[in-house]
Order: structure tokens, then C-alpha cells, then sequence
């Protein structure tokens, strides 16, 4: 019987642990994705879109996006934008790469708050020298995109994981109920 009880001890810290290890990802995931749930509602309202005139500071361009840091006059932006998903494709057909350099001024677009991962604003339309590089209206619906996408993954990783912690729970109640339920029976001898 003492077996059994210190197996059952041993179960009940092995599966509290895996509850921990399971809960700790899920906790810090939500804390820094959880504003994805939100956004395809947010990022397709164009009242939430602004348009400013900045100048280039310093650029990246990357496998699939363009991260962008302007100086420009309104002070309720930080620096940072970035161009992504479709729209990525669309600024580098349209020339991009080759017209963005230090102190080029552009015409951007951009929401007045930024949601998810990434700590950039996201630019849905884009002038430079009076040439359309990104369309406000092309530009929206393939950031709605680009959001609707990572709406969904936040959605089904938080499922995921919440199926994971659940169950993993389930066990660990059972088995500090069943832990519990143990007791040192003597045995009446014959």
C-alpha cells in the first residue's frame, strides 16, 4: 500500500508540473497574441485610418515584409511601420525597393494603434511623389487579410491549448482526489 501512495505522490507532482509547463505557454502566448483576437474588426474600420507625410529615417527589407522608420510631425506615432502580407507584394511590384532611401518623403496611411506582435504600425496605403504605390482600398483589404489570418491562428492556438490544460487538470484532479482517498488501512490479523 505505501507503493501505491508514493506512486500516486509522485503521479500527482509529475502531472501538477505538466499542468504548470502547459498553463505558463498558454499564459505568455495570450499576454503577448491575445490582441490578434480582435483585430480583423479593428483594422477594417477606416475611421481608424490616418495619412501623414514622413521622411525616411532608416528601412529593412525583409524575405517578407518592409519595416520602415519615419520622422514625421504627429506626435501620438511612434517611428516604426511596416508593410506585410499582399501588400508587401504590391509595394515591391510597384517599385518600392528602388525609390526608398534615406530622407525620401512619402505619404502613408496607417491605423492610429497597432494590435498583435510586431510593435509597427501597419501601412495600408502609400504615395511617393504624387505616384501610388499602395491604394488605400487594395491596401485595407489585404492588411484585413493579413489580420483575418493571424486572428485565426491566435484562435485555434489558444483551443489548442486550452484543450491541453484541460485535460491535463482533469488528471491531475482525479489523481490528487484518488491520492487523497488512499489511506494506510492495517491489517487485522486472523
Amino acid at each position: 500500500m505505501k507503493t501505491i501512495r508514493k506512486i500516486c505522490k509522485i503521479l500527482t507532482i509529475i502531472l501538477s508540473a505538466l499542468i504548470f509547463a502547459s498553463v505558463f505557454p498558454l499564459g505568455v502566448w495570450v499576454f503577448l497574441y491575445a490582441p490578434d483576437i480582435n483585430s480583423v474588426r479593428y483594422y477594417s474600420d477606416p475611421a481608424n485610418y490616418v495619412s501623414f507625410d514622413g521622411s525616411v529615417q532608416s528601412y529593412l527589407i525583409g524575405e517578407d515584409y518592409i519595416g520602415i522608420n519615419l520622422r514625421h510631425a504627429q506626435s501620438e506615432f511612434y517611428n516604426d511601420f511596416k508593410i506585410e502580407g499582399k501588400n508587401f507584394d504590391l509595394a515591391v511590384k510597384n517599385g518600392l525597393p528602388d525609390v526608398l532611401q534615406s530622407d525620401a518623403v512619402f505619404t502613408i496611411t496607417t491605423a492610429s494603434a497597432y494590435l498583435g506582435d510586431g510593435w509597427a504600425y501597419p501601412v495600408v496605403a502609400l504615395l511617393y511623389n504624387g505616384n501610388e504605390i499602395i491604394s488605400f482600398e487594395e491596401g485595407l483589404q489585404n492588411y484585413v487579410e493579413v489580420q483575418r489570418n493571424a486572428e485565426n491562428a491566435a484562435k485555434l492556438y489558444i483551443s489548442v491549448w486550452g484543450s491541453v490544460v484541460g485535460t491535463l487538470a482533469v488528471f491531475d484532479i482525479c489523481s490528487i482526489i484518488g491520492f487523497l482517498c488512499l489511506k494506510d488501512r492495517k491489517r487485522i490479523p486472523q
